[in-house]
């Protein structure tokens, strides 16, 4: 017989909040760049394109390991959970944060012309998926801290 665990299901589901923006801080910039838009863009000089794959290995590194470290324990380890569910949160955030600051940079763009974004409402879709992800890393976080009221 399985026994119920106050909170736990708010555990699991903020759990699984983190694991999927982590994933999608795995596939995404992928699925994204890893194309001749960015990594094998033949007008990208080598030194740009050594960044852009440094950039995906570290957010591939990164949120797997988070995605490992946010299940690896039974989520009532105190600090250590605490820990993993604090960087699940973090890394995704980090990444497509700046999604937001580089437009504002002089001689930067969302696209390129052989390569436009789509966008949705005129609003880029990469920077929709952003926000989206940020707001499902945040809302993961959120879920998992301990409520005052359970005194857990």
């Amino acid at each position: 017989m399985i026994k119920s665990v106050p909170g736990q299901g708010r555990l699991v589901v903020g759990r699984s909040l983190l694991t999927l923006a982590n994933a999608i801080t795995v596939v995404a910039p992928l699925a994204a760049d890893w194309n001749d838009s960015h990594i094998f863009n033949h007008r990208w000089p080598g030194h740009a394109r050594f960044h852009g794959v440094t950039s995906l290995a570290m957010a591939v590194s990164l949120s797997s390991a988070n995605i490992w470290s946010v299940w690896s324990g039974d989520g009532e380890d105190g600090g250590n959970q605490a820990t993993a569910r604090f960087f699940a949160a973090a890394v995704p955030v980090a990444y497509w944060a700046p999604f937001f600051v580089a437009p504002l940079v002089p001689g930067t763009a969302v696209d390129d012309p052989p390569h436009p974004v789509g966008r949705l409402a005129g609003v880029p879709v990469s920077l929709l998926g952003a926000a989206a992800t940020i707001a499902t890393a945040a809302a993961g976080y959120i879920t998992t801290m301990p409520s005052p009221r359970r005194g857990s």
